[in-house]
């Protein structure tokens, strides 16, 4: 994940998408998935008319990306479990 995206937090909390900015939570929204066992993380632009978003899936414990297109059609998902990743201190780091 981290070879395609960045680090994480490395990528915008806005993302401009087609001109227009909108904060990570909104488009989260357009998916109906502005709900508390979401954490934003970052996102941003990948080229033509494609973006990513990267957030937390507490509920799964995992790291997701997705991308999506200027009409926030969904074009791929990434998943990495974060205690495969990050092993016992992503709950240390991200539960505060």
């Amino acid at each position: 994940m981290e070879k395609k995206y960045g680090e994480v937090g490395s990528g915008a909390t806005t993302i401009a998408v087609r001109g227009a900015p909108h904060r990570l939570r909104e488009i989260l929204a357009r998916w109906m998935m502005d709900v508390p066992e979401i954490m934003t993380l970052d996102g941003g632009t990948l080229g033509e008319d494609r973006y990513w978003i990267r957030f937390i899936d507490k509920d799964d414990r995992c790291y997701v990306a997705f991308e999506f297109n200027g009409e926030f059609d969904i074009l791929s998902e990434m998943r990495v479990d974060s205690l495969a990743w990050e092993g016992e201190d992503f709950f240390a780091s991200r539960w505060r």
